[in-house]
């Protein structure tokens, strides 16, 4: 992944969400026309997602719907991202709010994280 990469990660493990999804779109220039930009689109909308919900605004199911298709199509590590583990916390989040849970709430309680791999795969 481009230079900047890490912090938007930082950021949006930090729950810096917006921040993460600025940091994470900045990079896009970087890799169009590869797998890493819609790596990168997915993990701009999963960042809006989370800010949407943090932030009690409209929109941040839809949107980490959108985030969870995208990222249905990556091998479980992708340009080091644990593409495994963000989908299943997607999932299980859309899961709980189709029970009935507040994304917001479900956000506040246990913030989601993007775990980085030192072995890439499936560039």
């Amino acid at each position: 992944m481009p230079a900047g990469f890490v912090e938007g990660v930082r950021r949006f493990n930090r729950g810096d969400y917006f921040e993460a999804h600025e940091a994470f779109e900045a990079l896009l220039d970087a890799v169009e026309g590869d797998r890493r930009w819609d790596l990168l689109v997915a993990l701009v909308q999963l960042a809006v997602a989370y800010h949407k919900a943090a932030s009690g605004h409209p929109g941040d199911v839809r949107m980490l719907g959108m985030a969870a298709d995208k990222l249905a199509a990556f091998p479980a590590v992708t340009c080091g991202v644990a593409v495994d583990a963000i989908r299943r916390r997607a999932a299980a989040d859309l899961g709980a709010v189709g029970a009935g849970e507040s994304l917001g709430a479900r956000v506040a309680a246990d913030p989601p994280r993007i775990a980085l791999r030192a072995a890439s795969r499936g560039r």
